[in-house]
């Protein structure tokens, strides 16, 4: 695989190591645990009723409040040292923004079929994402906006921050580019802890890997991430029914 010169660039002169790269997962983990805990305390004290799926407005404040502390850790270690657009916050080519959606449909077709020899294998496939987001129930209009907000827009985000914005380029800077690309989305797949979804994980990981090295930036991976988490929302949306009222 040729190299991108924006990445062979950023990988040479980064301004954080795997030290750095550890200290942003446990302080992102001990913040989302005093989170998880202060919330749990509060509905506690309440005695509040709190379905369990991300509709849920303590569950959505509290995911998203577990995101943003990810943004803050990767800040105070990072960012704040070297600034934004080394973790790959800048600006690129145009035409790598006008290829993401032919590129996402390339890996739609890709990622359904993954899922179907995951079907084929295991003899069903159920996303368990559906019961988790929306308790299995039909969503209002007012929930898929706001799971819309979250699922395609702060997520996208954060995660792109960390795994091709601060894991991608370490592990570039020793590797070349096809075993970092493949490894990248490994980890980006293991990272879910969804074991069925493994497979189709590691496909979207590929793609935004490749992106983001062509590219040099991180953006497009926003953009291709957004694209494919709000069409999978859309999609379970559409398959428990749009019969709620807002």
């Amino acid at each position: 695989m040729m190299e991108s010169p924006h990445q062979s660039a950023l990988a040479k002169n980064l301004g954080w190591g795997w030290r750095e790269l550890i200290l942003v997962i446990l302080l992102s983990v001990g913040m989302a645990i005093g989170l998880s805990l202060a919330a749990r305390g509060l509905i506690a004290a309440l005695q509040l009723e709190v379905e369990q799926a991300l509709v849920s407005p303590a569950l959505y404040l509290t995911g998203l409040g577990v995101y943003l502390s990810v943004v803050a850790a990767i800040y105070l270690v990072v960012a704040r040292r070297t600034g934004w657009a080394a973790l790959g916050l800048t600006a690129t080519r145009w035409y790598y923004f006008v290829i993401v959606p032919p590129l996402f449909a390339v890996e739609l077709i890709a990622l359904l079929t993954v899922n179907l020899l995951v079907a084929l294998v295991v003899g069903s496939f159920e996303n368990p994402q559906v019961a988790a987001i929306s308790g299995g129930r039909a969503l209002s209009i007012r929930e898929l906006i706001l799971l819309l907000l979250l699922v395609a827009g702060v997520v996208p985000l954060v995660e792109e921050l960390f795994f091709r914005g601060m894991l991608y380029p370490l592990l570039r800077r020793h590797l070349g580019a096809l075993v970092a690309i493949l490894l990248n989305a490994a980890i980006f797949a293991i990272f879910h802890v969804i074991p069925l979804l493994l497979p189709g994980l590691f496909v979207v990981g590929l793609f935004l890997a490749y992106i983001r090295e062509r590219s040099g930036s991180i953006w497009p991976c926003v953009l291709l991430h957004a694209l494919q988490n709000g069409f999978a929302l859309l999609a379970i949306s559409a398959t428990l029914g749009q019969g709620a009222q807002p």
